[in-house]
């Protein structure tokens, strides 16, 4: 099935927000004669956003409507392999059918899995642009009208929430390139308040069988040694 929110940011949208280091807050043409830089969390902000019901239903909507899918299939290929095993070896034409419509339900699910979840991957990639933009565009504006020439994209703190491989640690550091700011020039409740969304609670965590997968796991391959249940 889909992974939560948190994981499609983490895996699919927040990689590229990460590589935006820099919003330049209406600086215009030329070198500014006074710098004034401020900091928005916003990793924090598309986090939160994409897990508002604005952005949550498509997607719970597409993962439910994929599961029965798939479930479809998935009792069709249950069905067809024990009803494969109890072919006698004199009827092994009969089996040499089953088997063969036992295997073109098993690529029929394989392709229709790896498909929904590209479709996943799209839908999740496209409302986290959508949302960058919002953010984007809210910490200019608040940027300018505050005076700063520059909005820096960071998050706080040494503490890195994901550090199980050295790649989950550099993306870590490199979503915290302000180590140290004044917490005056920090826009990111600002941002958050003109957006005017609300943070839902924290999720219970879950555990969930595939990485960004709309779908159970694959169906055993019970049969495919052959009709009949025998290899060869």
């Amino acid at each position: 099935m889909f992974r939560s929110a948190r994981a499609l940011i983490a895996g699919l949208c927040i990689s590229g927000v990460v590589g935006a280091m820099l919003l330049v807050a209406g600086a215009g043409a030329g070198r500014a004669n006074e710098s004034r830089i401020a900091t928005v969390d916003v990793i924090e902000i598309l986090q939160e956003m994409l897990r508002t019901e604005t952005y949550e239903s498509p997607r719970e909507q597409m993962r439910l409507a994929s599961e029965q899918e798939l479930k479809t299939l998935e009792t069709d290929i249950r069905r067809l392999q024990g009803e494969l095993q109890l072919i006698p070896p004199e009827e092994r034409a009969r089996g040499q059918l089953m088997y063969n419509e036992l295997q073109q339900k098993q690529n029929q699910y394989r392709q229709l899995a790896d498909q929904r979840v590209r479709e996943f991957q799209a839908l999740s990639g496209e409302q986290a642009a959508g949302a960058y933009r919002q953010i984007y565009e809210t910490a200019v504006a608040l940027g300018t009208e505050a005076g700063y020439t520059h909005v820096l994209v960071t998050q706080a703190g040494a503490v890195l929430d994901e550090k199980e491989t050295i790649a989950m640690v550099t993306q870590g550091i490199l979503a915290r390139p302000a180590l140290l700011y004044p917490k005056a020039d920090d826009l990111t409740d600002r941002v958050r308040e003109k957006l005017g969304y609300q943070v839902p609670p924290d999720e219970p965590a879950q555990s969930e069988p595939e990485e960004g997968q709309p779908g159970q796991a694959e169906p055993g391959n019970a049969g495919e040694g052959g009709p009949g249940g025998e290899g060869g």
